[in-house]
């Protein structure tokens, strides 16, 4: 996965002392090259502002840290609650305990998280993947040839770009996931892709009814289909299911030549009633189910498999970039890679 680690080296991880003065890396770690904020790049000492131990996987708040630091009462805000559309916003309702969380959409997270590069004992998730290289044909061949590519691309906030730097006009100013993939697949390659992102803000699946004309329209070489965050909640899983067969089906019969990558996403805030844990492990089994079913045409990259290790290790504020919903840059390289493996196989 290589935009996460290369050769042993993990790259700009990215990590929130959130209510807690130990923060997780994804593996242990043999030498800490460099801590950063992850906005400023401001760098950080060992020992003056952060603590580690060669071959340790946890790092430390110094006793006088210039590290950000949110203090565990502002978890979970009770006075001077400011709630959505305050462009300052610092809190949103629904805590699966009912209050309040703490909630940010115009960079609070991302300037409050450090991010850490580091040599690795070992880094990887060997055979998580499947790149079905015997799937997407038409696309690989064109790909491998260096032909022009269209990639259309439907689905909600998170592939409308939220909260990825450059969609934030933030340092350091990097594009959300399918901008970054495409960004590769074209230096790799050599092929002129055209990127068209049909995807709305807050949008469910059924939502792509109002769509159809448009990304119809666009005779893409492949659609890439990436609903789910909002419709965990309140889209039953069946209902899910057939609405995203109708979608491909419709496409068939109108593009001969369209292929489809379908994207399982990620695990919202396990703290949230809207995105509480389970129901995104549903939606993304019954992906891999319809997948292993599907032809040819049809492949998954299957970012809710990876998403779950990775949150595993480490915690969900060091991924988000809201606090409930969205990735942060790390997050949306976590989905690029996903991609890179299955689109070069």
């Amino acid at each position: 996965m290589r935009e996460l680690w290369l050769d042993g080296v993990v790259s700009r991880e990215s990590c929130m002392f959130a209510g807690k003065r130990e923060v997780k890396l994804l593996f242990p770690a043999q030498e800490i090259i460099k801590v950063e904020e992850y906005c400023s790049g401001r760098v950080f000492q060992p020992g003056v502002d952060y603590l580690h131990t060669p071959g340790s996987d946890r790092i430390g708040l110094a006793e006088k840290s210039g590290i950000p630091f949110i203090e565990k009462e502002r978890m979970r805000p009770e006075k001077d609650v400011r709630l959505r559309p305050a462009e300052d916003c610092n809190a949103i309702e629904g805590a699966v305990d009912g209050g309040y969380l703490i909630f940010g959409e115009s960079g609070f997270f991302a300037e409050n998280q450090i991010a850490v590069t580091y040599r690795a004992e070992t880094a990887g998730f060997d055979g998580m993947i499947d790149p079905q290289r015997d799937r997407l044909p038409r696309f690989r061949k064109k790909l491998s040839a260096g032909d022009p590519l269209q990639i259309t691309l439907i689905g909600d906030s998170i592939s409308v770009g939220a909260n990825a730097s450059k969609f934030m006009n933030k340092p350091p100013y990097e594009p959300f996931y399918l901008e970054r993939t495409v960004e590769k697949l074209s230096e790799k390659y050599g092929s002129r892709i055209t990127l068209t992102n049909r995807a709305v803000g807050g949008a469910g699946i059924r939502n792509a009814a109002g769509l159809r004309d448009d990304y119809l329209g666009d005779k893409a070489d492949l659609l890439v289909i990436a609903y789910g965050m909002n419709d965990y909640f309140r889209t039953p899983a069946d209902e899910f299911m057939a609405t995203l067969d109708l979608i491909i089906n419709e496409s068939r019969k109108v593009n001969l030549h369209t292929e489809y990558l379908v994207v399982s996403g990620m695990s919202g805030n396990p703290l949230w009633k809207y995105t509480a844990p389970g129901n995104d492990l549903i939606f993304a089994e019954k992906l891999r189910e319809f997948a292993g079913f599907a032809p040819s045409d049809t492949a998954l990259a299957d970012v809710n498999k990876v998403w779950q290790e990775i949150a595993a290790r480490k915690g969900f504020y060091d991924l988000t970039g809201n606090g409930v919903n969205h990735p942060n840059d790390f997050g949306h390289r976590i989905y690029a890679s996903v991609l890179l493996e299955i689109l070069t196989g």
